[in-house]
């Protein structure tokens, strides 16, 4: 191939005088093509092209915008888009609250139904029998009452004891993750 095209620069130049490779290059439409574009070449650099030269650009361009495959933009992910991006770390915080707020709760309820005393019911380990004999008497409960009802008090103020240890430690807990995020943000600023 490269022969063939130093042949035809040499044609082109008037350097060729074999009349048999004029004729090749007539019969190939790609040399005839490149013919042309020598000899306008050659016309433009020395100054012989004539001013009427029109150049059809825009069928080539339009040929070549035809073969070319299309572009497909990727599309944005979802953490792109600027009011999700924003949304997230704001769901994230509820999020973790929510599920902190879960646990303190599950721990309360659980830990109230544990420790509530038995129920018993008065007179459920007399006998079936009724009349004098094994029978039924009244008992006086003021006393038994009253220390019950003093136990009854001492487990409810050690719940909320217990209750109040909890939220003071979730605050705490809250105050910390606070001062490590603003010192993080601190830091990315600074970066």
């Amino acid at each position: 191939m490269s022969q063939k095209l130093e042949n035809l620069s040499g044609a082109v130049d008037g350097e060729l005088d074999d009349t048999s490779d004029f004729s090749a290059f007539a019969s190939d439409s790609e040399s005839t093509q490149k013919w042309k574009r020598y000899h306008l070449a050659r016309d433009i650099l020395r100054g012989d092209a004539s001013g009427d030269l029109t150049f059809s650009v825009s069928e080539r361009v339009a040929k070549a915008l035809e073969q070319e495959l299309p572009i497909v933009a990727p599309k944005p992910s979802w953490k792109e888009i600027p009011l999700v991006a924003g949304v997230i770390p704001i769901f994230k915080q509820t999020s973790q609250l929510a599920a902190a707020a879960c646990v303190t709760a599950l721990v309360i309820f659980s830990y109230q139904s544990y420790n509530q005393p038995e129920e018993t019911q008065p007179f459920t380990s007399a006998p079936s029998t009724f009349g004098p004999i094994g029978g039924l008497s009244p008992v006086s409960l003021e006393q038994n009452g009253s220390v019950s009802d003093q136990v009854r008090m001492q487990q409810l103020l050690e719940q909320r004891r217990q209750l109040n240890a909890l939220i003071e430690d979730h605050e705490r807990q809250l105050r910390l993750k606070q001062t490590i995020q603003k010192q993080d943000k601190v830091q990315s600023e600074q970066r």
